[in-house]
């Protein structure tokens, strides 16, 4: 009969100290597990891109190439580059590391004037290989490059129609100028030689 009055007893003791001591009951809700964004959030604080320079660009033949260096804030041990012509992306590449060059090159460049692009993001790469963009620390810079126009007798009109004279605009040109620089692009040149006249396009 004491046995069965105690056992109420020490089970209310029992149970008592388990909870006390976190043993039963679930632990409070520490975080629910943080989202992506508010992990990127907090390795991010305070990190960007010091330094974005394009150190020289040009273009040849539809070629464009340029280089540059970059450098990031303490913190961030690495950087994410985006390369754009005009609005077009045109390559994404990562470099480990706080400071560092980038070099970008591409073809089929039209002749004329051509904003370079060039963004940077800083990111962390912690030792598991993890990779966390710092999206909101945007760094950019822009450079102008200009392809050389040619005139040329052999490539369709490049603005349309000669039923649309607002795409093009007649032009002084050489009296030989095949193969030589003009300007602007998408003008025309007419060189009459006798009762005859060859017309050429500056592209």
């Amino acid at each position: 009969m004491m046995r069965e009055a105690i056992r109420p007893l020490v089970c209310a003791v029992l149970c008592g100290l388990l909870v006390a001591c976190g043993g039963t009951e679930a632990d409070p809700v520490l975080s629910e597990q943080e989202t992506l964004g508010t992990q990127s959030s907090e390795l991010c604080s305070g990190l960007y891109v010091t330094s974005l320079v394009v150190s020289g660009a040009s273009t040849y033949n539809g070629e464009m190439a340029a280089s540059g260096t970059w450098t990031t804030a303490p913190g961030a041990n690495a950087v994410r580059l985006e390369y754009y012509v005009g609005d077009t992306l045109y390559t994404t590449e990562e470099r480990v590391g706080t400071t560092g060059t980038w070099y970008f090159s591409t073809t089929g460049i039209a002749c004329g004037p051509r904003n370079l692009v060039v963004k940077a993001w800083p990111m962390v790469v912690d030792s598991a290989g993890n990779r966390t963009t710092c999206s909101a620390a945007l760094t950019s810079t822009t450079v102008t490059v200009t392809e050389d126009c040619h005139w040329t007798t052999y490539a369709p009109f490049p603005c349309g129609t000669f039923g649309f004279p607002s795409c093009y605009a007649f032009a002084p040109c050489p009296s030989s100028p095949s193969g030589q620089v003009c300007s602007p692009y998408g003008s025309v040149c007419i060189v009459r030689a006798g009762i005859g006249s060859m017309l050429y396009y500056c592209i």
